[in-house]
C-alpha cells in the first residue's frame, strides 16, 4: 500500500507541475542515467513511533525510459552498524533515515543518491483534497481489527470514495493475499490519476499541493520532486515501470520471524536492474555478506 501510496504522490506532483503553481521553477536534467532513491514509509502510532513500515528503492533511467522498484520486506535480517543483526525496519528506531539509508545502501551494495519519508497517516487527508475517487468495488469487503478498532465494510458496486472509505478500500485482504490487495491498490491508484488528470482538479490544486507537501520529508528539492514526478508520470503511462522485492525466504531465529535474503541472487539483481557489471570487488563482497549471514544464524 505504502508503496502505492508514494507512487500517487508523485504522479500528482507531476501533473501539477503542468499548471501555473509551477511555473517558476526551472527545467532540470538531473535525472539522466540512474538515480536510486530509498523510500520509508511510517505510519506514526502511539505504540509504535519508531519504525519505518515500508521500505523500498526506486531506481530510475531516465535516458531509457523506465524505473524499477525494489521492495525490502520489513523483516528482512540484516546488521545494524553499531546495534548488531536486526530487522532493516529496526534502523529507522535507531537512528532515524540517516541510519535506514546506510543500512540498506550496504545490503543492497549500491549508492542511494536520495530519501523520501512518507506519512501514511496523509492518505486520507489526500483523497479528500481532490474531492474524493470513483471506485467499483468488485465484491463484499468486510474486516474488523480488534486491535486498533479499523473495520473495512464496503459493499459491491460503484461508489465514491472519501479518504476513509479508500482506506478500506486499499488496505482490503482476501484469500488472494497481497496479490489482490496490490492489484486492488494499482486500481485506485489509477483511478485517482484518472481524476486528477480532470479539468475538474484544476480548482483543488492548492490544497492538493499543501497536503503533498505535508506528508513528505526528503532531500529532494522541489524541483527534483517536479521532475521525478513528471518522469514517474510518463512510464506509468507507457507501462515502463517494473516492481520486484528482495529474494529470500522466511525463517524463525531465535523464536522470530525473519525475511532472509539469497545474497548471490539479490546482488546479481542489484547489478542487472542498475546496468552494471559485476566486478571482482563486488564479487568478493558479495561472498564476505553471505558468509556473515550463516555465521550469525548458528
Amino acid at each position: 500500500m505504502r508503496k502505492i501510496f508514494f507512487l500517487i504522490i508523485l504522479l500528482i506532483v507531476g501533473f501539477l507541475s503542468d499548471f501555473s503553481l509551477f511555473d517558476s521553477l526551472e527545467r532540470l536534467d538531473l535525472l539522466s542515467g540512474k538515480k536510486n532513491i530509498v523510500v520509508m514509509g511510517c505510519d506514526i502510532r502511539k505504540d509504535d513511533v519508531g519504525r519505518s513500515d515500508t521500505l523500498f528503492v526506486v531506481m530510475l533511467d531516465k535516458s531509457k525510459k523506465n524505473a524499477a522498484l525494489l521492495s525490502v520486506p520489513r523483516d528482512t535480517r540484516v546488521k545494524i552498524k553499531g546495534h548488531g543483526w536486526d530487522k532493516i525496519n529496526a534502523a529507522f528506531a535507531y537512528g532515524g533515515q540517516k541510519l535506514t539509508r546506510e543500512t540498506v545502501q550496504d545490503f543492497l551494495g549500491i549508492k542511494l543518491d536520495n530519501y523520501v519519508l512518507v506519512d501514511f497517516r496523509g492518505f486520507k487527508g489526500l483523497v479528500d483534497a481532490v474531492g474524493g475517487v470513483d471506485i467499483n468495488v468488485e465484491k463484499r469487503m468486510y474486516y474488523y481489527d480488534p486491535y486498533d478498532g479499523f473495520e473495512i465494510d464496503l459493499r459491491p458496486g460503484m461508489q465514491h470514495m472519501d479518504g476513509k472509505t479508500a482506506m478500506q478500500y486499499v488496505r482490503y485482504r482476501d484469500e488472494e493475499g497481497d496479490i489482490g490487495r496490490i492489484r486492488r491498490q494499482q486500481k485506485f491508484l489509477m483511478a485517482l490519476y484518472r481524476h486528477i488528470a480532470s479539468k475538474n482538479i484544476i480548482a483543488k490544486i492548492p490544497g492538493v499541493s499543501k497536503q503533498i507537501m505535508s506528508m513528505v520529508k526528503t532531500d529532494l528539492s522541489l524541483k527534483e520532486m517536479v521532475e521525478l514526478g513528471n518522469v514517474m508520470r510518463d512510464m506509468v503511462e507507457k507501462d515502463g515501470l517494473k516492481m520486484s522485492m528482495v529474494p529470500g525466504e522466511p525463517e524463525y531465529i531465535d523464536g522470530i520471524s525473519y525475511w532472509i535474503p539469497d545474497i548471490p541472487k539479490m546482488r546479481q539483481k542489484m547489478a542487472d536492474m542498475q546496468g552494471v557489471k559485476i566486478s571482482e570487488k563486488f564479487n568478493e563482497n558479495t561472498k564476505k555478506l553471505e558468509q556473515e549471514y550463516k555465521n550469525s544464524a548458528k
